[in-house]
């Protein structure tokens, strides 16, 4: 086949082809109005009203044209998304700027209405029925206050302990516990508190008034609000072989009560052979006529010693007589030396 060779004169020659008419495409109205995009707008800032528009116009809009329908459900789609934004932003400021209520009252209604406390210590040995009766009500379930997030209030924390309560007058209460009870504490000076609740179970806070130097004690200062009932609680050194009672929450079972001796006393550290578990911690060690032998500091973890049965530990009551092996703050010092004279008036 011959090549066939076109050249630049011949393309001139031809020049350009003309081209038709040029296709007008119709110019179709939007698919929605502007002062329904403008209406709609406008309920972003309420989102539950924006989402029963946004469910009523998805059932009306069925028989709309593919094109209506497809744009009106894209921009709600849209607006919710947007309503959701600012009703979230609105609720953290809003937790943030306005606390919620407080959750622990400032006293202990259980106690502000007894006309009267146990006769301590009692003039005979006391049953397990006459321990639980009488000394359970002096009993508390403490937790470590915790930070709520948005908010400047405190909550109860997950974990508890137990404490004791060491004397009352007409101006409050002073409690005992063990010092990892309640967390961290503001030896420095700083005012901090953990909340307390009774046999009702309703929180209320009590402050933190002072540590002891090397042993593992916290005291806890509570307000009261009416009554005038006192009471102060009997302390007792404790001895090889005594039967005892503890009090506590194992485990969260609420006032617990559990029976045993003392197995070993070595300093101010007396070794209890009466079952504590994580809970009791704080918890008093009463003898068998509801005086105070100590305070439940700690228990063998079997996880580290598996061979390990029933090896359980508290702090002597000793340690709450000598007002210079503790550091006070907040009154902690007045409360404390109230409390040694209060004792002192008891018949021996």
């Amino acid at each position: 086949m011959d090549k066939v060779v076109i050249s630049n004169v011949e393309v001139a020659e031809v020049g350009e082809v003309p081209q038709g008419p040029k296709k007008l495409e119709p110019k179709l109205p939007p698919e929605i109005p502007w002062w329904g995009k403008a209406t709609l707008s406008l309920f972003v800032l309420v989102l539950p009203l924006l989402c029963l528009i946004a469910i009523i116009l998805r059932v009306s809009l069925r028989n709309q044209p593919p094109r209506t329908k497809h744009a009106m459900l894209a921009y709600l789609s849209t607006l919710l998304v947007i309503s959701g934004l600012i009703t979230s932003l609105a609720i953290v400021v809003m937790f943030s700027l306005a606390p919620p209520p407080a959750i622990g009252n400032s006293g202990l209604s259980e106690l502000d209405e007894r006309t009267q406390f146990p006769n301590l210590p009692s003039i005979s040995v006391l049953s397990g029925a006459e321990v639980s009766l009488e000394l359970k009500p002096l009993v508390v379930v403490i937790s470590p206050a915790a930070k709520i997030w948005f908010g400047h209030q405190d909550e109860p924390a997950n974990s508890l302990g137990a404490g004791a309560l060491l004397d009352v007058d007409s101006n409050g209460y002073l409690f005992v516990t063990a010092r990892h009870v309640v967390g961290e504490l503001g030896v420095s000076g700083r005012l901090q508190h953990a909340f307390l609740a009774g046999l009702t179970g309703i929180w209320a806070t009590a402050d933190i008034v002072g540590v002891h130097k090397q042993l593992d004690l916290a005291l806890l200062w509570m307000p009261r609000r009416s009554g005038k009932a006192e009471f102060v609680q009997p302390l007792s050194s404790p001895k090889d072989g005594e039967p005892i009672f503890v009090i506590g929450h194992p485990q969260g079972l609420r006032f617990s009560l559990s029976s045993g001796i003392i197995a070993r006393k070595e300093g101010s550290i007396i070794q209890i052979s009466a079952p504590v578990s994580p809970g009791n911690s704080g918890g008093p060690v009463y003898d068998e006529r509801g005086n105070l032998l100590g305070i439940v500091s700690a228990t063998t973890d079997k996880s580290i010693n598996p061979n390990a049965e029933n090896l359980n530990f508290a702090i002597t009551s000793d340690a709450l007589q000598s007002a210079s092996d503790w550091e006070f703050f907040a009154g902690g010092q007045q409360y404390f030396d109230r409390l040694l004279k209060m004792r002192a008036t008891l018949r021996p």
